[in-house]
C-alpha cells in the first residue's frame, strides 16, 4: 500500500467504495517490550499510509496495561506523546474505539486520557453499543464528547432484564449486540445529536447481531440507517 498508493485511489474510483479509515486494534502498552514495540510501530506505518491514501482518520485502541488505571495513563504518557506528534504533523486524526478490549471504555477515562495529552487529533470512535452494555447512557455522553467524535460505529446492543435478574450482571448473554434499530437506542436522537455537533463523516456498520446472517443484516442495517443520512 505504501509503495503504490495511487493504485488504491483508483480502485476506490472504479468500485465507488470509499475508505474511510485504516484502523489497527492492538495494544501499543502491552506490558511486553517486543509487542509494544512491534504494535506501536504498525500504527505509525498507519498514520503515513492514511496520509498517502489521501485519508482523515485513523482508528484502533490506546492499549491496555495490567493494572490499575493510574498505571494505564502513565504507560499512555509514556509511549503515545509521540504517536500523537506523528499525527499531527500529517494531519490525521486519530479516533480510538470505546471498546472494552482497551483502557478507553469509558467516558472519565476519556477525560483523563484527553486532558493527559492534550491534543484534539486524539478522539473517539463512538460505538454506542459497549455503553449500552456497560449501562451508561450513550446519548449524553455522546453529547458532551461530539466535538471529539472522529468515527462511528453503527452498532445497537439490547440489555436482556430476564436473564440479569437470573443470573446477575456476572452472568453471559445478557447484552448481545444488535443491529441497528433492534436495539434499545434512540437513533434518530443520536444522529440528532451528531449534526448538533457538526459530524458529516462515514457511519459504519459494524454487524455483530447473533440472529441474521451476515449480508442480511448489513442490507437490513443500511435500510434503516438510510432514513438518517442524506
Amino acid at each position: 500500500m505504501l509503495r503504490n498508493p495511487r493504485s488504491i485511489l483508483e480502485l476506490e474510483e472504479e468500485t465507488g467504495i470509499t475508505i474511510s479509515a485504516l484502523g489497527f486494534y492492538g495494544n501499543p502498552i502491552d506490558p511486553d517490550t517486543s509487542t509494544r514495540k512491534l504494535h506501536v510501530a504498525h500504527f505509525t506505518k498507519l498514520l503515513e499510509a492514511t496520509y498517502r491514501l489521501e485519508k482523515s482518520v485513523v482508528t484502533g485502541w490506546i492499549g491496555r496495561y495490567p493494572g490499575s488505571i493510574e498505571d494505564n495513563l502513565r504507560e499512555i504518557g509514556e509511549v503515545w506523546p509521540a504517536i500523537i506528534k506523528m499525527a499531527e504533523d500529517y494531519g490525521v486524526k486519530i479516533a480510538v474505539e470505546n471498546c472494552p478490549g482497551n483502557i478507553m471504555y469509558r467516558p472519565d477515562i476519556w477525560r483523563r486520557v484527553f486532558e493527559e495529552l492534550g491534543s484534539e487529533i486524539l478522539g473517539l470512535e463512538f460505538d454506542p453499543s459497549h455503553l449500552i452494555c456497560q449501562m451508561i447512557d450513550p446519548l449524553e455522553v455522546e453529547d458532551e464528547f461530539g466535538s471529539r467524535i472522529y468515527h462511528v460505529h453503527a452498532k445497537d446492543a439490547e440489555i436482556d432484564w430476564r436473564k440479569i435478574r437470573e443470573l446477575g450482571i456476572t452472568g453471559r448473554g445478557w447484552c448481545p449486540h444488535r443491529l441497528p434499530g433492534f436495539g434499545t437506542l434512540d437513533w434518530a436522537k443520536f444522529f440528532s445529536i451528531l449534526r448538533k455537533h457538526g459530524y458529516d463523516y462515514a457511519i459504519s456498520i459494524e454487524h455483530e447481531d447473533p440472529y441474521f446472517e451476515y449480508e442480511e443484516g448489513l442490507i437490513l442495517a443500511r435500510k434503516f440507517l438510510e432514513r438518517f443520512i442524506i
